[in-house]
């Protein structure tokens, strides 16, 4: 049968839920926002938020010591993210209402620390 190891459960883990939220997210957030801009901005909070409880759950459980790394991913992720989404929106022609805003970064947002998880943390598995 198909098993996994630690590294792949954890992130499969953060990403399904980071994934679940990001979609619930876009479709409520007017239940929870009240001025304009404050739903992205919301979503990144909860985004970085939990990524960092990521990066040190992996830090801890893989055993390899590089906390810089660590504590400097979910922001270079968030800032690489934003400019994902931007040009995303250009090229797309879409018009940046803020569902659409919330899909594309969060799910941009998830795959980039997945990624940079599974990539750099494999290595002492």
């Amino acid at each position: 049968m198909f098993k996994l190891s630690r590294l792949q459960g954890i992130s499969l883990f953060y990403a399904a839920t980071l994934l679940l939220f990001t979609v619930y997210w876009s479709q409520y957030y007017h239940t929870y926002a009240t001025k304009k801009g404050e739903e992205l901005f919301i979503a990144l909070e909860v985004l970085l938020f939990v990524s960092f409880f990521y990066f040190v759950v992996l830090q801890i459980s893989i055993a390899k010591t590089n906390w810089v790394l660590t504590l400097l991913l979910p922001i270079i992720n968030g800032i690489i993210s934003f400019l994902f989404t931007v040009v995303i929106l250009w090229l797309g022609s879409f018009d940046g209402n803020p569902k659409e805003d919330i899909l594309i970064f969060g799910i941009v947002y998830i795959m980039l620390c997945v990624l940079a998880g599974l990539v750099l943390w494999n290595k002492t598995e």
